[in-house]
């Protein structure tokens, strides 16, 4: 009976993962994938205040004519932000990028905690990054305190 219900349950198996064919796909042109390096820069004064419904972070704009219609239907963009640029420590991070931190509060003597958060988004001529604390200290202050300088490195591949 063993012998008979293994070999139903091996019959069935192979029966069930057969599949029709798909189609083949076209052949694409022999060659190298086209890649484009641009580094940008982001000064702490570069950073705009954004609170847009309640959503509150910093934002840098910058004007991309080479991502265009074809590179946002077709092509990859990738951003990465650059830890000490033009060292021999250097180091890349892809976006979205996220690090928590702790700071000691001298004059309560007490831990603060906090998640900082950089992403991007891009669409035909336009990169956007932004910058997200997760304590959203930046809100309660009249001046906000900008984020660092940073650099990105952008890299668009088609």
């Amino acid at each position: 009976m063993k012998k008979i219900l293994l070999t139903l349950f091996v019959t069935l198996a192979l029966f069930s993962c057969r599949g029709r064919d798909g189609q083949d796909g076209k052949d694409g042109q022999d060659g190298l994938v086209n890649v484009a390096v641009i580094d940008l820069d982001v000064k702490a004064d570069g950073w705009q205040y954004a609170n847009l419904n309640q959503d509150n972070y910093f934002m840098a704009n910058f004007d991309m004519p080479e991502i265009t219609n074809y590179i946002y239907d077709n092509g990859l963009v990738q951003v990465y932000r650059e830890f000490g640029t033009n060292t021999a420590n250097a180091v890349q991070q892809v976006l979205p990028y996220s690090r928590h931190h702790e700071w000691l509060d001298e004059v309560n003597n007490t831990w603060n905690f906090y998640t900082e958060t950089v992403d991007y988004e891009y669409g035909v001529g336009f990169l956007n990054i932004f910058y997200t604390a997760s304590d959203f200290a930046y809100e309660t202050e009249q001046t906000p305190t900008k984020p660092e300088d940073m650099h990105f490195r952008v890299q668009i591949m088609w």
